[in-house]
């Protein structure tokens, strides 16, 4: 500790805004890559997966994990 009695030499109110500032940059990131993968198109094989899901379950059957039904 410093002769204030404050770790580093910086006050409280300064290590706050430093962490204020820290995680809005890391927010403000976060942000363009969730708009980024937003923006992106889904793969056909995607789509055929989920429409394939929806049919068993609309007849019933439940997928098992060695891929038969």
């Amino acid at each position: 500790m410093n002769e204030s009695g404050n770790q580093n030499g910086k006050d409280p109110e300064a290590r706050r805004s430093q962490r204020s500032l820290g995680n809005r940059a890391i927010g403000e990131r976060l942000r363009q890559m969730y708009d980024g993968v937003v923006g992106e198109s889904v793969p056909d094989d995607f789509f055929k997966l989920l429409e394939q899901a929806e049919a068993k379950a609309k007849a019933g059957v439940k997928s098992r994990p060695d891929g038969e039904a």
